[in-house]
């Protein structure tokens, strides 16, 4: 609904512009609306497709042009009229242009900074998933080389216990007492090393928040928000990336909110918007994506459609 009335109002405008230049250029008897028609020209590409554009730029012209056949109080001749004309429909031709590149430029200055966003969120998980990836590399040094042959010392200290006497045999009891607590501490911190690691979540979805151009960001994410499971991070990250560009692409928002919140048992990203809602709009490619990710993960997908959209993700932890 939030979607057709803006449409509705987008083509209402044009052709109340429309209809002003026609009685501007009636009332004066002159060809004064064809200034006013440029501003049509230039608001085309920001309001419809290239192909509504370039139809709605062909009729107005068009009726611009019979208007010209019955305004005779500032053309001399004929030849004047139609010179005027043909220098208007070029000018507002390339005001169309002009205003086209400049619209697909900031689109493209759009999605390169949501690239340049998404990267360093990526990057966060990344660097986090490289460090536990160090831990568990250098976990199984320390088991595979130290580990063994503390264990092969300790026994073999233990066997020479058995095999000496007197003072001799109080130093090898020293010895195996001091391999037993080095082999004790190596798995201890072995141990450590190869728990799970965890990812700062948190951190990733800030960066994905950092200078939306056009919205105000209200954010509720804990410090530190960390994640053990790569590929939940990694899901919810993907899915809040999908749900900001589609804010930013259709919501005609100005305030979005993005919250995580976790509980003994699950994960929840909350993002909202003061948009147009879903109205009759259909499931994209990416939104579709984005369900198939959640479902993967046994999670929830849930959205709400009234002033804006409310879209509510649960991941099972």
């Amino acid at each position: 609904m939030g979607q057709l009335s803006f449409k509705l109002k987008a083509w209402l405008s044009i052709t109340l512009l429309v209809f002003f230049v026609l009685v501007i250029n009636y009332i004066t008897d002159s060809a004064t609306g064809i200034f006013y028609a440029l501003i049509i020209s230039v608001l085309l590409a920001w309001l419809f497709p290239v192909k509504h554009s370039l139809f709605i730029l062909l009729i107005y012209n068009l009726l611009i042009g019979v208007q010209f056949n019955y305004l005779g109080s500032e053309f001399v001749s004929k030849t004047s009229q139609y010179v005027l004309f043909f220098i208007y429909l070029g000018v507002s031709v390339f005001s169309f242009i002009i205003s086209l590149v400049a619209y697909r430029q900031q689109n493209a200055k759009e999605e390169l900074r949501m690239l340049n966003t998404e990267l360093k969120a990526t990057q966060v998980l990344l660097a986090d998933s490289s460090r536990i990836n160090e831990r568990l590399r250098i976990s199984r040094e320390l088991h595979d080389l130290i580990g063994h042959h503390l264990t092969a010392l300790t026994l073999n200290l233990e066997a020479a216990s058995h095999m000496t006497e007197g003072k001799p045999q109080s130093y090898v009891k020293k010895a195996h007492s001091i391999a037993r607590l080095l082999l004790s501490d190596v798995r201890e911190v072995v141990g450590k090393f190869r728990q799970s690691g965890t990812l700062d979540l948190g951190l990733a979805v800030t960066e994905l928040l950092e200078g939306l151009p056009g919205l105000k960001v209200e954010k509720h994410i804990p410090e530190e928000f960390l994640v053990e499971d790569p590929k939940l991070a990694q899901t919810i990250l993907r899915c809040a990336q999908e749900l900001i560009t589609n804010t930013m692409k259709h919501a005609q928002a100005t305030i979005i909110h993005v919250s995580l919140n976790r509980t003994a048992t699950s994960v929840t990203l909350v993002v909202q918007d003061n948009g147009i809602g879903l109205g009759h709009a259909k499931a994209g490619n990416g939104m579709t994506g984005m369900a198939e990710r959640v479902k993967l993960l046994d999670g929830t997908y849930q959205c709400e459609s009234n002033k804006g959209l409310k879209s509510i993700l649960t991941f099972p932890i």
